[in-house]
């Protein structure tokens, strides 16, 4: 019982610290001096709330003034070189006992209904609590691990978009540059070689349906592109990469060159990562044959 009151009196003798300034030149007597600390102090008018479960202010100060005043207590004496000390300790113990109930009803250890003070009890954490904490815990890492991740897949774009950028810098550079390309962004579209595709787009451009009459088939974006062609320093490992290649060798237009692929020399400061390759934000859709 005394350790809850330590930890929580540490807590409650901060605020009364940091509330009140003492005067310059004021002598510290009563429950300020020697064993008579504030922190023992606010313990004690804790202690006798709880002990008597509805009490009022006046009640608990009128007994520890009576405390302090009794020369054969031994938390408190009167200061025989200063006649007016008893005045003065009773003074400033009715402060004290007041400053200590604030701080334990802002605290919500007592409650008060007009003059009649109310034990409630000292905070507890249930076990509850803490599962609902494990469970807050679980969540908020589970969503730092999606940021995490999707962190790294916009530095994988970044990588990829910089190395193809310098690779076909390079290629211009040495006049080998090639006819066809593919313009970015871009979404490329697997399936079997001999499948059965029908494709509808609309007049705007903006809709296109695919019909694969029950062919497997997955959908990738340009992300995923560069990162089997190994320009993000990671290579899928599906068998993506030969279609890759064969796709963007026949496309027309001017930005991607598929039809080379060398390893590209990567940014300084930036490593890839050497864990399993991230999918493409553009997530693949797959039909199973039965």
């Amino acid at each position: 019982r005394h350790s809850d009151y330590q930890s929580w009196w540490q807590i409650a003798v901060w605020y009364l610290q940091c509330s009140k300034k003492k005067k310059k030149g004021t002598r510290v007597v009563g429950p300020d001096k020697g064993n008579r600390g504030l922190r023992q102090f606010s313990m004690k008018v804790c202690e006798k709330v709880e002990g008597k479960g509805r009490t009022t202010y006046n009640e608990v100060a009128d007994e520890l003034v009576a405390e302090f005043a009794d020369p054969n207590s031994n938390i408190g004496s009167p200061d025989p070189d200063n006649p007016n000390t008893q005045q003065y300790d009773e003074k400033n113990i009715r402060r004290r006992v007041y400053d200590a109930l604030n701080v334990l009803m802002a605290m919500d250890i007592i409650s008060k209904d007009k003059k009649e003070i109310q034990w409630k009890g000292l905070p507890r954490t249930s076990l509850s609590d803490i599962d609902k904490l494990k469970t807050e815990v679980i969540g908020l890492k589970g969503r730092i691990d999606k940021k995490s991740a999707y962190l790294q897949e916009l530095q994988d774009q970044y990588v990829g978009l910089q190395n193809l950028v310098e690779r076909n810098e390079q290629l211009y550079g040495s006049g080998d540059a090639p006819s066809g390309g593919v313009a970015l962004p871009f979404i490329l579209v697997q399936t079997r070689p001999h499948a059965t595709v029908e494709v509808e787009i609309s007049e705007d451009m903006q809709l296109v349906h695919f019909d694969f009459n029950s062919t497997p088939f997955e959908l990738h974006d340009d992300s995923f592109v560069l990162k089997a062609m190994g320009f993000s320093g990671k290579e899928e490992t599906d068998g993506t990469v030969a279609l890759v290649a064969n796709a963007v060798e026949c496309s027309s237009a001017s930005n991607v060159y598929g039809h080379r692929s060398p390893q590209p020399a990567r940014p300084n400061g930036i490593r890839p990562r050497t864990s399993p390759p991230i999918p493409g934000i553009l997530k693949g859709r797959v039909k199973h044959e039965h």
